[in-house]
């Protein structure tokens, strides 16, 4: 595969749509900027749960959050991770109906807040708003799809490797410098459908293959044709 065939590749199992707002007229964006308001929340922090209704909807502007629900066992299982300038609590205000997930925050997070009422009523009134989130919902569901039907029918050390590529490239800004991982455990193993120690066992090997370097809890990428090997796609 070329560079560009491995990013399209890639692309198919995670959630990284265009910024909304560039597709909206000045306006739309400029009111919806001016009733957003800014919030922190600190590490570790449920903004919402499983049916609830979103007070609004939430742009990330630093930190990242894991969305995720809770299965018949009671155990955490993350459906995708958002960082830096995506956006949640669309879905449940579009559909009009409670939140299917958890949102919790995976760092210190700043996020600004359209309040529900106002991003209703721009949706009512803005065509491009509409057709901008009816995209995210479509790009979403075909996202989701593909990540569960792949996970699915792989074994875990292909489900690790395309796991660290996924990651890699989805949250790496510089992809032609060294990338460095940085998740606990418990949530890459929650991601990827394993438990822990089969995870933990598995990175012991790519280490040994000389793939990836580890530092603490952070992962270091060296070898990314080597992962592409592992992963098996």
């Amino acid at each position: 595969m070329t560079d560009e065939q491995k990013q399209a590749e890639l692309r198919k199992y995670f959630f990284k749509p265009p910024l909304f707002w560039e597709s909206l007229p000045p306006a739309v964006w400029n009111e919806l900027n001016d009733l957003s308001r800014p919030q922190v929340f600190a590490k570790k922090t449920l903004i919402y749960s499983e049916g609830a209704y979103p007070r609004g909807l939430y742009i990330i502007r630093k930190g990242r959050v894991k969305v995720y629900i809770i299965n018949n066992e009671g155990a955490e299982q993350i459906i995708y991770f958002l960082g830096k300038d995506e956006v949640f609590g669309h879905r449940s205000i579009v559909c009009d109906e409670p939140s299917p997930v958890f949102i919790e925050t995976m760092d210190d997070c700043t996020v600004d807040c359209i309040p529900r009422q106002h991003f209703e009523r721009l949706l009512r009134e803005s065509p491009e708003l509409n057709a901008a989130f009816l995209y995210y919902l479509g790009h979403e569901f075909r996202i989701f799809v593909n990540k569960i039907s792949v996970f699915a029918q792989k074994p875990v050390a292909e489900r690790v490797a395309l796991a660290l590529l996924v990651l890699n490239e989805k949250f790496n800004e510089h992809p032609h410098y060294v990338m460095v991982l940085n998740f606990s455990r418990d949530d890459l193993a929650s991601y990827i459908g394993t438990a822990t120690e089969n995870l933990i066992r598995q990175l012991k090997l790519l280490k040994e293959a000389r793939a990836i370097m580890i530092r603490g809890r952070k992962i270091i990428i060296e070898e990314t044709d080597l992962l592409w090997e592992r992963a098996r796609l």
